[in-house]
């Protein structure tokens, strides 16, 4: 079971209140290329790897709330970025709970998948270190964990940017 992070509710022309959607909060790891792709095309074509709040997140930290085990999502997207090398550049989207595949077995923590992401769906981009600094290599895990630097998606541009900067590839293209 993922937790649900809000339900969306439309207001209709006689004022009244319907719930619409149930959003999962998800963080989904992307590379330089996709980032340019959510930039310029506004979307990112599922199925796509992602990382939320399951019920194997929330049995390894029983004690934890809701902000806890989403940090421990957080983390494990990024954490799968520095392992293969990558940029960490991780998007936390609302992504809505049907289009949220679970993975429930223990040995998959935090790991979903999820299909098509719209940019209105991505609440905000988290960049590693290595990204902001423009230095391969700059992002580290420590013992508090991925050091994160929080953008909105308004920046994604800039962000778009840096992440061109490290990876080589013009911001343009």
């Amino acid at each position: 079971m993922v937790a649900n992070r809000a339900t969306d509710t439309a207001v209709q022309a006689d004022g009244r209140k319907e719930s619409a959607m149930t959003t999962v909060r998800c963080y989904l790891p992307v590379t330089p290329e996709q980032l340019r792709r959510l930039r310029d095309e506004r979307r990112l074509a599922g199925p796509l790897p992602a990382y939320a709040v399951t019920a194997s997140v929330q049995a390894a930290h029983a004690g934890a709330d809701l902000d806890e085990w989403e940090f421990v999502a957080l983390q494990e997207a990024a954490r799968s970025q520095l392992a293969g090398g990558a940029p960490v550049i991780v998007a936390a989207a609302d992504v809505v709970e049907e289009g949220v595949r679970r993975r429930e077995d223990r040995a998959s923590g935090a790991r979903v998948e999820v299909g098509d992401v719209d940019l209105p769906r991505v609440a905000a981009l988290h960049l590693g270190d290595d990204v902001v600094t423009g230095r391969a290599g700059a992002a580290a895990d420590g013992p508090q964990g991925i050091e994160l630097s929080w953008y909105d998606t308004t920046e994604i541009a800039h962000v778009a940017e840096l992440a061109a900067a490290l990876d080589g590839t013009p911001a343009g293209d």
